[in-house]
């Protein structure tokens, strides 16, 4: 048996050029996976704090009476 012919066997290919029931049920597979990582994402990006003060990240990092930091002093 050649290479080629092994991997027309463990796909399942059928005669008539198709992947057949097996090709199906792993595109719907991957597609319903998919389908769960996306809303998992979604509901992580919600999660994020978004900063309102649009403060900058060298803003956030200062800290109060640091040198380059609180004007106050």
């Amino acid at each position: 048996m050649s290479f080629g012919q092994a991997v027309l066997v463990a796909a399942n290919v059928d005669s008539n050029g198709g992947i057949g029931f097996l090709g199906f049920a792993v595109i719907g597979g991957l597609g319903l996976v998919l389908v769960f990582l996306y809303r998992s994402m979604r509901r992580q990006l919600r999660r994020i704090d978004f900063d309102a003060d649009a403060t900058s990240d060298a803003e956030r990092m200062r800290r109060p009476g640091s040198p380059d930091g609180d004007a106050s002093q």
